[in-house]
């Protein structure tokens, strides 16, 4: 387990893991509980229900038949009212027996006793039909209620309705404590499911910390890194970090320290191209300036060594000044062509790269000043033909003037912001700054001309001499107390 990502992978797997097991139990414990739930509401219950309607109505039957038939005027009225109160008990049986039969076809498990006491009811039920029916024919007849062709066979009716009452009331209260004892067995259920639940959600989140912190020791090494690269960002690019620990950690501090030494190369040759585009400019100026009043004196120097033909201390004279006119005119033509800018390599490099690159080398520095860096970087990398180090060199002119403009304000931000506009790559320094004057503007890229005290003038003229030298345009817009934004267009590659 030599790679950082196996562990971090191992930890997720265990978390995963662990969830998993505790997912398929609680799941196991609700189909358990939705078993006893679907028995409750389909099996039982509705049994229940069922049996304790036709106690009732059998109860009412069985009433009326002890002392409601030697009330009635007539036989007539008597058979009438029979029919009637037999009626809802016959209609509760039916749905009794119905009820039976569709938990059968439920698949619910029906107790044997129960579909056994139903029956029974069922048996007792046909009993009595001849019964019925003879008390029915006497008193159709119109026997009367007192003699013994009624009085006979409802003496039999009242003996198995006794019976049939005491058996569905015995039926109800069993099915009424099946469903009590169900219902308590699924609130023991609900109970164990919960604390399940409780029990495994604990030791999740006891896993999860401990591979938290596994993790977190495990990134340990990239904490190194990070402080590392502050110091980098914060100027000190001699830092370097030890390159022990994971593989991806290891590969990625010997990277890093790459990076530094590069980063420090490059500071020291970005430090000196300034210094000699800075004094080869300068240098331009002068040999210019100089020039002229050295061809002066060589030109006076020729006429007075013609003047002076028969004097030979006088003539050597003038031979020594001609030979220093030249020795400095050799100097000053060496300084003209040190002046030159070198002609930039151009390449086909992403624009997005190099500006990002250069955001994140100067962000810590303008944060010192309160001066916030934003970056806009156009989709899809745009590719311009640019010598990376010369636009590198432009753009932080560009944006050390912005970060100094807004500095000057108090704080504030710098954007710098990517687009593709035709067949051209625009990149735009944009400050929240003090701005400049009108009038400054026409001069702001003329060679010494600074609106900064100390200043050389030298900057914005080299960027200038940058920008055209790749065939591109410099451009500026400003706004007095909002800010000012520099635009660089080059061609796309």
């Amino acid at each position: 387990m030599r790679t950082l990502s196996a562990r971090i992978l191992l930890g997720f797997a265990a978390l995963a893991v662990a969830f998993g097991a505790i997912t398929v139990n609680v799941v196991l414990n609700l189909s358990t509980v939705e078993q006893s739930i679907h028995s409750i509401r389909v099996g039982y219950l509705p049994l229940a229900l069922a049996a304790n309607t036709l106690a009732r109505r059998e109860e009412d039957l069985k009433s009326y038949l002890d002392d409601g038939l030697p009330q009635e005027t007539s036989s007539y009225g008597a058979n009438v009212r029979l029919r009637t109160a037999r009626s809802p008990r016959d209609a509760a049986f039916k749905g009794l027996t119905h009820a039976v039969e569709n938990y059968k076809n439920l698949d619910v498990p029906v107790d044997a006793t129960t579909t056994d006491k139903v029956t029974e009811l069922a048996k007792l039920l046909e009993s009595l039909r001849p019964s019925y029916d003879a008390l029915a024919a006497a008193l159709r007849k119109g026997e009367p209620l007192d003699g013994d062709t009624v009085a006979v066979p409802l003496r039999a009716v009242r003996e198995v309705e006794r019976k049939l009452s005491q058996d569905t009331l015995d039926l109800a209260s069993t099915l009424q404590n099946v469903v009590t004892h169900r219902t308590e067995k699924l609130e023991e259920n609900q109970q164990k499911v919960r604390y399940y639940a409780i029990i495994l959600g604990g030791v999740s989140i006891a896993i999860a910390i401990m591979i938290a912190v596994w993790v977190v020791i495990t990134l340990r090494p990239l904490r190194r890194l990070r402080d590392a690269a502050k110091r980098v960002a914060a100027g000190d690019y001699a830092s370097r970090i030890d390159d022990r620990g994971p593989s991806e950690v290891a590969e990625l501090a010997r990277e890093f320290n790459s990076m530094a030494r590069a980063i420090e190369e490059r500071e020291r040759e970005l430090v000196r191209s300034e210094r000699l585009a800075a004094v080869g400019k300068l240098s331009a100026m002068i040999t210019h300036e100089i020039r002229n009043p050295l061809s002066a004196i060589g030109l006076n120097a020729e006429l007075l060594d013609d003047e002076l033909a028969g004097n030979a201390e006088g003539r050597a004279l003038c031979q020594a000044i001609h030979k220093e006119v030249d020795r400095l005119t050799a100097i000053t033509e060496e300084y003209l062509s040190f002046g030159k800018l070198p002609k930039p390599k151009i390449l086909s490099e992403h624009v997005n790269g190099t500006v990002d690159a250069l955001a994140s080398f100067v962000r810590e520095d303008l944060a010192k000043k309160k001066v916030a860096l934003l970056v806009e970087l156009a989709e899809n990398d745009p590719v311009a033909l640019v010598d990376a180090a010369q636009l590198r060199q432009c753009l932080v002119n560009l944006v050390r003037n912005a970060a100094e403009a807004v500095a000057s304000k108090g704080g504030g931000t710098v954007t710098l912001r990517t687009h593709r506009h035709g067949d051209r790559v625009v990149i735009e320094v944009e400050d929240t700054g003090v701005g400049i004057a009108p009038e400054v503007l026409p001069r702001l890229f003329d060679t010494f001309f600074s609106t900064k005290e100390g200043g050389s003038g030298l900057g914005l003229a080299l960027t200038q001499q940058i920008v055209k030298d790749h065939g591109g345009d410099l451009a500026v817009a400003s706004t007095v107390g909002k800010g000012t934004t520099f635009t660089v267009s080059i061609p796309r590659g």
